[in-house]
């Protein structure tokens, strides 16, 4: 099997720099020495490994209750204390589910790095499940040939962690969090990032923020679909405004779709965690069918691309909207111990998991692209940094294996803040504004524009077009669309966090699409009904995202 890589550039032009209007003379201005855009697990990880010398401004849209890594119910992959784990098979695994498109440095770096960073968890208070005996539990996931998952509370291993680690970052005298501000664009001059425009939601005020350095760790880009685990203000703005900035942008294409998400008519499309299926969890169809080994020899513990894709195909194949996850097997109480939070969400929809069956379809999960780092978290503009799900650092290649993304959010996180505390410190202090301004444009006819409808029936558009499974035909359908949407809506200047929201999700929709349509192959989450899977004796490519201007 080749593990070349190679690099396929898509060059894209008619996203405007900046998306509302700002002057230098005319807004209040605010100097920190670190800025981080992003209030989940990587974007204070990375704010807790800056020189406490330094002083860091974290920008969150929403509050810190607000982000994917609070929701993540699996937990953290990492090689712990299973007997015969070592870190080459924590780093074979994470190889195969990839598609052959992980960089194994990479891989490398980050899986030999989880122990310790999980142990500045535990540093932090994160009190991870444990047994009789006190040793910590481990699961285990699809994709994963050893038991080396660390939960907590069962399936709410997300919350505990932000717990522990929000708690950390109110301790630290040098960090300050601004809740309720959207970051709208960066600010770059001569080639360098010099900050962002922030706009305070409560206050309907926007503020130029003015760092030495600038971590973007703004999460994921779910809300894309209608069907999705992602919370609402997972909207890609990180991508965006990287990529309006110039900033090189990885592999869009490939969007994981968890496998198992509650679909019940009415409710909210929850999460049903990997970790149900790794402790025994039978998917069956309508029918009460166990399909999952007419697909894969793996069965219910196949990497999630696979499981996604078998489910779709099972559920055309019974003319039925979903399939059941089948807990019934096991015992009742063990049940309840292990799956707390699912328990309680089932019930609120009648749904006794010890005994019903729980109806799932898969929806949008997880973005394994985003803005291009190097392997210092580096992107490819100077004084800005990546990390988390908004970025793109070459360990997931294109399909993520289970619970790595937490991992991964650590390790980059702190390798982002650590590196750009460092030249910060480096830096003089400089306490003056850069002559930076966007002019307002004319807006005739802004009231016309419906926003709203322009965003669900774009959301509508990516579920049906540019799904689990994609073909060509469909895909030049989406982009025609997003190509109208976007003539609508950015010869004009908004006011509002739905309208930029809408307007980011645009740029990013027509990457994931353009991504789609040119890549000619079935690899990991992405998966093309009209191309053959990819010749593993071929070298992979990376799909390239660059911003003509």
């Amino acid at each position: 099997m080749s593990n070349a890589t190679t690099n396929r550039e898509i060059r894209l032009h008619g996203v405007p720099r900046y998306l509302a209007p700002f002057h230098a003379k005319l807004h209040p201005h605010f100097f920190t020495d670190v800025l981080v855009i992003g209030g989940g697990l990587a974007g204070l990880t990375a704010a807790l490994s800056v020189d406490p010398s330094q002083k860091v401004l974290v920008v969150c849209k929403a509050g810190l209750s607000q982000s994917n890594s609070l929701k993540a119910q699996g937990g953290i992959a990492t090689v712990w204390d299973a007997p015969d784990d070592k870190f080459e098979n924590h780093v074979k695994d994470t190889l195969i589910a990839g598609g052959a498109l992980c960089d194994k440095e990479v891989v490398e770096f980050i899986v030999s790095r989880g122990p310790d960073e999980v142990k500045k968890l535990i540093g932090y208070g994160a009190k991870f499940d444990r047994d009789d005996q006190g040793n910590i539990q481990l699961g285990r996931e699809g994709g994963h040939d050893h038991f080396r998952v660390l939960h907590a509370n069962g399936d709410s291993t997300g919350a505990e962690i932000m717990r522990a680690i929000t708690e950390e970052v109110k301790r630290r005298p040098n960090i300050r969090i601004w809740e309720d501000a959207f970051a709208l664009d960066l600010l770059t001059y001569d080639g360098f990032c010099r900050g962002a425009v922030v706009f305070w939601e409560k206050e309907r005020e926007t503020e130029l923020v003015w760092a030495k350095q600038t971590i973007l760790a703004s999460g994921g880009l779910g809300q894309l679909y209608r069907e999705t685990t992602n919370p609402s203000v997972a909207c890609g703005d990180g991508v965006a405004m990287a990529f309006r900035a110039g900033a090189v942008c990885r592999d869009l294409e490939f969007i994981q779709f968890h496998p198992t998400v509650l679909y019940i008519a009415g409710g909210s499309r929850s999460l049903i965690t990997e970790a149900m299926r790794g402790e025994g969890a039978r998917l069956v169809d309508k029918n009460g069918y166990r399909f999952m080994r007419d697909y894969d020899e793996r069965g219910e513990l196949a990497p999630r691309d696979v499981v996604s894709r078998s489910i779709v195909q099972q559920m055309k194949k019974t003319n039925s909207p979903n399939v059941y996850l089948d807990l019934s097997h096991k015992d009742r109480d063990w049940i309840l111990k292990r799956f707390p939070g699912i328990a309680k969400i089932c019930a609120e929809f009648g749904v006794d998991v010890t005994k019903d069956r729980i109806p799932v379809r898969p929806g949008a999960h997880y973005a394994m692209g985003g803005v291009l780092v190097d392997r210092r978290s580096r992107t490819t503009i100077k004084g800005l940094w990546a990390a988390g799900e908004a970025s793109s650092t070459g360990l997931h290649g294109a399909n993520r294996l289970a619970s790595n993304s937490l991992l991964e959010a650590l390790v980059y996180g702190e390798q982002a803040g650590r590196l750009a505390g460092e030249i910060a410190t480096q830096t003089t202090d400089e306490y003056h504004a850069l002559p930076l301004e966007n002019p307002p444009l004319p807006n005739a006819g802004i009231d016309a524009v419906d926003v709203a409808d322009v965003r669900n029936s774009l959301k509508s558009t990516m579920q049906r077009l540019c799904g689990v499974v994609r073909a060509e035909v469909g895909l030049k359908e989406a982009l025609h669309s997003i190509e109208a949407w976007s003539k609508l809506l950015f010869n004009k200047q908004f006011e509002t966090v739905e309208a930029w929201e809408t307007q980011n999700m645009l740029v990013v929709a027509r990457l994931v699409v353009e991504g789609a349509l040119q890549r000619n192959e079935t690899r990991g989450s992405h998966n093309r009904s009209d191309c053959e899977p990819f010749d593993p004796n071929v070298p992979a490519a990376h799909s390239l995202f660059i911003n003509e201007r």
